[in-house]
């Protein structure tokens, strides 16, 4: 029998095509774990499966310009998937887009009655009953971890006598006439040694890949209350031998030439003695590799994180999820906040970027235990290589919340991306949403007694936004205020008497606070309100304000063309100044400035001083910042680069005024000065004398 294996499409839909092409996470680009390490246990057994990722046929979809085009992903996803030939569809599953698999799975079976429907992953594990009630097109439900399991049913349904067989095989819900069957649990797999290296070479979109991921281990000890991880891995946590994890990753590297490795695990350090094991041998191996995993702050050391980083660990996902200490046992996570804060500077402080999740929206969370958690949030930002992230409660199928509230849940269309979900849901994904509370509870909302869920909704909208466009003005703000939660409220009545809230209502529209709108708005509500009625050292947040402002002024477009631009300098190009280039002259000092932001230091400390400084946007999104403090001499040269002078030019006219600069003479002083703004990106060259023309679209 063929067999095809479709994994779950983790890309979140912003209905903005551009949008959802431009904010597509790396991990989406990689190859999907589940569904190819299925697929080596078949390939073991001299079974080939066809594989086929969703992510990949999203984005082909997004960006096919061809006159066909489908008019939904639906209707192209079922085209390509019906063009291969199969007797088994196996389909992993997540929450978010499990409205979407389920529709692909009924189209399938219209297409050919005589398919095989298996669902797998998460999502399935844990509804498998509601899910075969309501959907008659689902066969089969593998749960929980599936690699022998999934053996055991396909060859069972490649036997023409499968019926006895199927009663035999454990962790499989199953139809048998109009009954529903659930087999009990299949035990989890302790020695993962044994299980063979996922099926890469089966994904066609291989060369794209910039890093792989590799299950390194399963199962987590603790027991969270909205965490799913227990419910589907077990509590019992197990790891890979060192030996077997750094054999694997030589060969992805001499394989695919791939070194860098993210380490897929819930809770990676939670067996210290291992992961020592395994950095020890790392180093010892003499190759390089550079990998990321997920810990627990109260399961990993300063000690520990030095070593990882000694041996190529270049990124950690911690989830505190609550900066109040009282929802910390109340979600039976219990951390100890200060220690959550130094593990996460020492991984700082040794380069190792880390994303820190916070979840909003707990039933029982106060204005209090928000700002905690807000404010929690906005202090990271401090540190160079961290990037916190924050969501929205989601009743997790299956965990310990969800089984409180499963009788109180709400669909208010306030969804939560705990999981990818996007802006909006699909029309047909909302009524099969509306039909079947219990197979879809991560779209409905645990209500919220002291806050509502509309509340922490734009609070959370609102923080995202200033973390992306304004990361020194927000912790700026909360250094001065010592309460971001409050800056929001006035914000929100700041906007509302500006009748802003009816400007952005259309639900077709972007977002408010992913719209430019949001930006231009803030920068006037921080100038003339906070500025005015909030500020404590007003000079200083005033001085901030006018660098977030230089970021709103339209860029000019450059009458040049591309083969005018040259690469190098000389004493006949026409030297410009670089697009994405802002200038401003303070008169704070801004390196004190910054060192008081990151060091948590007194605004008043920051003397004053007048400093002319330069700031280049590094790429398209303007997300990257490189800040050079302009000599005199640069400044000057700098204001005469307007594209329609040579260097040679520049330095005549600059010479007129000095002879020389202790001893050396003025013209090669210019030169030098000019060659050094080329080789920092400030400038650009032309062959040609350039105009600049004002560009009001952006």
């Amino acid at each position: 029998m063929n067999i095809c294996l479709v994994n779950a499409l983790t890309m979140t839909d912003f209905c903005d095509p551009k949008l959802t092409l431009g904010s597509d996470r790396k991990d989406t680009r990689v190859p999907s774990l589940g569904v190819l390490s299925l697929a080596a246990i078949l390939c073991e057994n001299g079974i080939t499966p066809q594989v086929v990722n969703l992510n990949k046929l999203f984005r082909d979809f997004l960006e096919y310009n061809g006159n066909d085009k489908p008019s939904d992903l639906l209707t192209f996803i079922v085209k390509h998937i019906t063009s291969l030939s199969f007797d088994i569809l196996g389909l992993s599953t997540i929450c978010s887009s499990y409205p979407l698999t389920l529709r692909i799975a009924r189209e399938i079976k219209k297409f050919n009655p005589n398919v095989k429907i298996i669902l797998g992953g998460p999502q399935a594990s844990v509804v498998d009953v509601p899910t075969m009630k309501a959907f008659p097109f689902v066969d089969f439900v593998v749960r929980g971890e599936a690699e022998d399991t999934f053996l055991l049913l396909f060859k069972a349904l490649s036997d023409t006598n499968s019926s006895t067989e199927l009663e035999l095989i454990t962790g499989i819900t199953y139809r048998k006439g109009i009954e529903i069957i659930r087999n009990p649990n299949a035990p989890p797999i302790f020695d993962l040694d044994r299980l063979p290296l996922p099926a890469y070479y089966l994904d066609p979109n291989l060369r794209e890949y910039e890093n792989f991921s590799l299950e390194v281990g399963r199962g987590c000890p603790f027991n969270c209350t909205f965490c799913s991880t227990s419910e589907f891995f077990n509590r019992k946590h197990r790891l890979k031998s060192p030996q077997k994890m750094i054999e694997q990753m030589k060969f992805i590297k001499d394989r695919y030439g791939i070194y860098n490795i993210t380490l897929v695990h819930d809770n990676f350090t939670a067996n210290r003695k291992k992961v020592v094991e395994f950095c020890e041998a790392l180093l010892n191996c003499e190759e390089d590799f550079f990998w990321s995993c997920s810990a627990r702050t109260d399961q990993i050391d300063d000690k520990l994180i030095a070593l990882m980083a000694k041996a190529g660990c270049r990124g950690i996902f911690f989830g505190v999820e609550t900066g109040s200490n009282r929802l910390q046992q109340v979600i039976n996570k219990k951390l100890n906040l200060y220690d959550a804060v130094m593990r996460i500077k020492c991984a700082d402080q040794h380069g190792i970027k880390t994303a820190v999740a916070f979840i909003i929206a707990f039933p029982e969370e106060t204005k209090d235990d928000l700002k905690g958690t807000v404010n929690f949030f906005v202090d990271l930002l401090r540190f160079n290589n961290v990037e916190p992230q924050l969501s929205l409660l989601a009743p997790l199928a299956g965990t310990q919340l969800h089984l409180m509230y499963k009788d109180k849940l709400l669909l208010d269309h306030i969804y939560s991306d705990m999981s990818y979900q996007g802006w909006k849901q699909d029309s047909s994904d909302i009524e099969m949403i509306q039909a079947n509370p219990e197979v879809f509870p991560n779209f409905y909302s645990i209500p919220t007694s002291h806050m509502g869920r509309s509340y922490f909704k734009e609070v959370r909208d609102f923080v995202v936004a200033m973390q992306a466009r304004f990361r020194w003005l927000h912790l700026a703000l909360l250094q001065d205020s010592g309460d971001i939660l409050n800056v929001f409220d006035k914000w929100k009545i700041w906007k509302t008497s500006r009748l802003i809230d009816n400007l952005y209502s259309n639900a077709d529209d972007i977002p408010y606070y992913n719209h430019r709108q949001f930006v231009e708005d803030f920068i006037e509500f921080s100038r003339t309100y906070y500025s005015n009625e909030m500020a404590r050292e007003k000079r200083v947040i005033s001085s901030i304000i006018e660098i977030e402002n230089l970021f709103l002024t339209p860029k000019s477009d450059l009458a040049i063309e591309s083969h005018e631009k040259l690469g190098s300098f000389s004493l006949t190009s026409f030297p410009y100044k670089s697009q994405g280039l802002h200038v401003a002259r303070l008169n704070i000092d801004y390196k004190e400035l910054i060192r008081c932001l990151r060091d948590k230091k007194d605004l008043k400390q920051v003397p004053n001083d007048n400093v002319t400084i330069a700031f280049l946007e590094t790429n398209r999104e303007g997300l990257e910042i490189d800040v050079r403090i302009l000599s005199p001499l640069s400044e000057e040269l700098l204001n005469m680069c307007n594209g329609s002078c040579t260097v040679s030019d520049i330095i005549f006219k600059s010479s007129l005024l000095k002879a020389q600069v202790n001893g050396i003479p003025y013209e090669k002083v210019c030169y030098f000065g000019l060659s050094r703004l080329f080789e920092q990106g400030l400038i650009e060259v032309s062959s040609q004398p350039i105009k600049l023309v004002s560009n009001t679209n952006i």
